[in-house]
């Protein structure tokens, strides 16, 4: 089961306006604040492609009530985390302007996602709806959501007769996603997991 390259989180409630509902936005960083008096911003990665802020790159900029503008990035700098990196917009030369960017999230379209190299590498968006197959390969549910964010990740998953099971989403207990076939198999069967009450 591979997880690389590191997902870019599917934004689920905003969509492009000129786009149809295929092609929803997808969350490549969060500006967390300013740094500095210069216009720079400290953006949260949600992506492993940090090239895709190289000057001169425009990125949507959905603030929270999924309003979208295009920005262009004029500067850009790594940070020692290799989890953040510092950016600067065109026209955003100092703090106060700078500032309208905090809390906002940098997206893109789906369609402008990065390829993935095979059917053991997915986005965790592509989890939801897939099917869940115990470890005889029979059928034991559907993937509802992934909760990446939890101290553990896990995977809800609702059975046949509408439970829904917690499943925590680490190699001991998946054995594989295969994106193709549109399958999660488990380890262990999914009576082993405790159901959500």
């Amino acid at each position: 089961m591979s997880q690389k390259p590191k997902p870019e989180i599917k934004r689920l409630k905003a969509e492009k306006p000129d786009a149809g509902a295929s092609d929803p936005w997808i969350a490549i960083g969060q500006v967390r604040k300013t740094v500095g008096l210069k216009g720079w911003l400290r953006v949260g990665l949600l992506t492993d492609f940090p090239d895709r802020f190289q000057p001169g790159s425009q990125v949507f900029v959905q603030n929270r009530s999924g309003e979208t503008e295009v920005a262009t990035v004029s500067e850009w700098r790594g940070h020692f985390t290799e989890t953040a990196i510092d950016i600067k917009f065109e026209g955003a030369d100092d703090c106060d302007t700078a500032a309208a960017y905090v809390n906002t999230m940098l997206v893109i379209p789906k369609s402008q996602r990065e390829s993935l190299r095979g059917n053991s590498e997915f986005y965790p968006d592509e989890l939801i709806g897939m099917q869940v197959l115990g470890p005889d390969g029979q059928p034991s549910g559907k993937v509802l959501k992934l909760e990446a964010d939890a101290p553990c990740p896990y995977i809800l998953v609702q059975t046949a007769d509408s439970t829904e099971v917690m499943i925590p989403f680490k190699k001991i207990f998946i054995k594989s996603v295969d994106r193709a076939a549109g399958t999660v198999r488990l380890v262990e069967p999914v009576s082993f997991h405790i159901p959500v009450e």
